[in-house]
Parts: structure tokens; C-alpha cells; sequence
């Protein structure tokens, strides 16, 4: 005699994340290369087919940002879709798995993690500096952690930076002390909850 019962929980008990706006209605922006999509009533797309109501939300939220929409004309962005776009790609491309519109809101800005961390002159003003609970992370830091996850030892993380082993150990040291976590298992979570593996 078939379990019906069993039988309902076995269809359904294989869950897995989807960005946001595939099956809900809120909104995930990601880029690809120089592209910028928004996933949006399951569908993705380009800037040029966003609905105006997105159009309209991103740029209430510009205008509660004046440092950030300073420093988009400081680096010459000067039409209202360029300036959107890149807005966007610097505060919320990263995908994941926590929506970046519900509502029709954009949510608190997220770590994007772009090649030109530490060289970007807009850094901490148009895109967010990676927060830990007990301060900033510099490029370095970040630079260490990223490589936590793939096992290597201080030795190791050296060799790949090309810094000593002695400053490895300072950059875990400030990695423990700003999250607050104290050990490699926990940094390793850290680094998955933002992003970065």
C-alpha cells in the first residue's frame, strides 16, 4: 500500500535558493561583464526594458544618496540611464540570495566585490566598503579571506599574495578582531554570507 503522505513530502523536499524575482515579486539586479540585468516577474532584463515603476523606485532611491549621484558626475556619467545603470551595478549586482527590491524598495546597499577595489577613487562613496560588525575591511583583508575557503594555510596565502607570512598573520588577526569570529570555519561563513565564494 503507497504512503501517500511520504510520497507528498518526497516531491517536495528538495528546496534550493532562487535569486529573487523568479518566483516572487520582488527584484534581483546582477552584472555580467559590462551588462547590468534585473531579474524581475521571472523574467531578465536589460536596463532598456525595465518598467518604469523600477526606473522610478531606483532613482527616489539616488536622490536619498547625494554623495553617491556626486560621485557618478564626477566620473562623467551623464544621462539618467547611464547614471542608473552604474548606480546599480556598484551597489546591488551581486547576486545572491537576498532580494535588492522588495516592494518596489531597494533594501540596504550590498558588497559588491568589483576588480577595482582599491583603485576605484569612487570606493566608499557610489559602492559600499565590505562591513564587518567591528569595522571596515581593507583590500588586503579581503584579499586574505577570499582564499580562507580553498584550505590553505598562512604559508600558503603568503605565496599566492606574495607577502610575508608574518603579515598574513596580522591580516587574520585583524580579520578575528573586526568580525568578531575566531576561527577559519567562521571566517569561511563570513565570506560566503557576503559574497565573496
Amino acid at each position: 500500500m503507497r504512503n501517500k503522505a511520504f510520497i507528498s513530502k518526497m516531491k517536495t523536499c528538495v528546496s534550493g535558493k532562487l535569486p529573487a524575482g523568479i518566483v516572487d515579486q520582488n527584484v534581483e539586479f546582477f552584472a555580467k561583464g559590462e551588462n547590468v540585468f534585473a531579474i524581475v516577474q521571472s523574467q531578465m532584463l536589460p536596463p532598456a526594458e525595465w518598467p518604469s515603476w523600477l526606473k522610478e523606485s531606483i532613482l527616489d532611491d539616488m536622490q536619498k544618496h547625494p554623495a553617491a549621484v556626486q560621485a557618478l558626475v564626477d566620473a562623467d556619467f551623464v544621462t539618467e540611464e547611464e547614471m542608473m545603470v552604474q548606480y546599480i551595478k556598484c551597489r546591488y549586482s551581486a547576486l545572491d540570495n537576498q532580494p535588492d527590491m522588495i516592494e518596489g524598495r531597494l533594501q540596504d546597499t550590498e558588497y559588491v566585490d568589483c576588480s577595482l577595489r582599491g583603485s576605484c577613487p569612487y570606493e566608499g562613496r557610489l559602492c559600499e566598503l565590505l562591513a564587518a560588525p567591528h569595522g571596515i575591511l581593507t583590500r588586503r583583508e579581503i584579499d586574505v579571506l577570499k582564499l580562507i575557503p580553498e584550505g590553505m594555510l598562512d604559508k600558503e596565502i603568503a605565496d599566492t599574495l606574495g607577502i610575508s607570512v608574518l603579515t598574513v598573520g596580522v591580516y587574520m588577526k585583524n580579520l578575528r578582531e573586526k568580525t568578531g569570529y575566531k576561527n577559519k570555519a567562521e571566517l569561511v561563513r563570513f565570506a560566503f554570507e557576503k559574497n565573496l565564494i
